[in-house]
């Protein structure tokens, strides 16, 4: 069984009552990582805490702090974490934009607290802070001077003051006389690691999961016979529930009651969180172009008052499922117990799935006049509707298809 990590440091009030952990992403047991993409090492660190580890072990009662870059807080991703559990950390890379500042007022009027890592006291950094809860301020980066500058500023605003990387006593005075609120960093304790094993995934067991998902008429008969027949999808979702829906108040009594607490839609999240995790031996383009035409084939349906558009996602993302699982589509699609009409605009391009499906794939080889044919839509919408696609792509992916690689090195 593979073993999978997390790394986790505390921050405390002035008093050391603990009020969260940071969680950082950490590939073996040395004390710091390495990894080249941080979306897919923050959708690694959030894979391990909420299906693996568990977020009670990881954390307990305290607040989980996770990493965002900008297009894991841009995509639906978040909305699968508990508001009640996790502090979005937005790293300080991000580029603070009108898009971004809609979204930042959307995630706390949804009940998420934010948090600014590494902030700095320049112009365009302040439109964030009326959507922010806590702003982390590394200390070992700033002078004294910088320091007292940045917390006069800050006070002027609704914002706690956290001072991240204390390490010596005479930080920590100085930081508690100009009024932080909380502290992190060596002089009170270094990263620990927390680990678990990982159940394989079966893949084939997965795509069945998802098949269930996108059929507008499931019955959760059906979806909890599915989930039980695959020991380690079973175990991967009591984990999410308890993690991130039931918190510490409730306790799971059954597979059928797990799926009714978690939701369809958050179960859609996490089936392709299963799916998609389990892919680092594929090439990363089969995974996009499949994203891509998904995304696509249902928001083309959408232009076109389609009823269930979801059908349509479920044709585009497993047009791509002879690559992912090196076997014949037809073989396939034998397994899944899909629809009639799925399997005749899948395998054979016909009806309005087949039709739609046609149109992504004319589009992909530049046959424009097929797919305005195929569509009866113009070019222009097509376009449109394609860009659309890849932009959820890349909002989305990386929280989708994480992976490992080493080079980049943090504490």
């Amino acid at each position: 069984m593979e073993r999978v990590l997390v790394s986790r440091q505390p921050i405390y009030s002035a008093e050391m009552a603990v009020l969260g952990y940071e969680l950082l992403f950490r590939d073996s047991e040395v004390d710091y990582a390495s990894f080249s993409d941080g979306d897919q090492a923050t959708a690694e660190v959030i894979l391990n805490t909420f299906m693996d580890i568990g977020l009670q072990e990881v954390v307990g009662q305290q607040l989980a702090f996770i990493n965002f870059g900008r297009n894991l807080i841009m995509g639906n991703y978040c909305e699968s974490l508990p508001s009640e559990r996790v502090v979005l950390e937005l790293l300080e890379s991000v580029e603070a934009d009108d898009g971004l500042l809609k979204r930042l007022t959307q995630l706390k009027s949804a009940g998420y607290r934010i948090a600014l890592d590494d902030f700095v006291c320049t112009d365009p950094f302040y439109p964030l802070l009326e959507s922010v809860h806590f702003v982390k301020l590394d200390i070992i980066a700033c002078d004294e001077g910088m320091i007292e500058r940045s917390v006069a500023a800050l006070k002027k605003f609704p914002v706690q003051l956290i001072a991240e990387k204390v390490e010596t006593r005479e930080q920590f005075q100085l930081c508690q006389a100009l009024g932080f609120d909380y502290f992190q960093g060596y002089l009170f304790c270094r990263p620990q690691l927390v680990s678990a094993g990982r159940l394989p995934v079966n893949r084939l067991a997965t795509l069945r999961l998802i098949t269930k998902l996108n059929n507008p008429e499931i019955k959760m008969r059906e979806l909890e016979d599915t989930l039980s027949q695959d020991l380690s999808l079973s175990y991967k979702l009591l984990r999410y529930t308890n993690s991130a829906v039931c918190g510490l108040n409730h306790e799971v009594e059954s597979i059928r009651h797990a799926a009714v607490m978690v939701g369809l839609e958050r179960m859609r999240i996490w089936a392709s969180l299963i799916l998609f995790s389990g892919m680092e031996d594929k090439p990363r383009d089969v995974i996009v172009t499949g994203a891509i035409r998904a995304r696509m084939c249902e928001k083309l349906a959408e232009s076109l008052k389609i009823n269930h558009p979801e059908r349509f996602f479920l044709v585009g993302l497993f047009s791509v499922l002879d690559a992912v699982c090196d076997r014949p589509l037809e073989e396939i699609v034998t397994t899944l117990s899909l629809a009639p009409n799925i399997v005749e605009g899948l395998l054979r391009h016909q009806g309005q799935l087949g039709s739609i499906l046609r149109c992504v794939l004319a589009y992909e080889q530049r046959n424009w006049p097929e797919a305005q044919d195929c569509a009866q839509l113009n070019l222009e919408a097509i376009t449109r509707i394609y860009q659309e696609a890849v932009a959820w792509s890349v909002r989305n992916l990386s929280a989708l298809s994480p992976g490992k690689s080493t080079s980049k090195t943090v504490a």
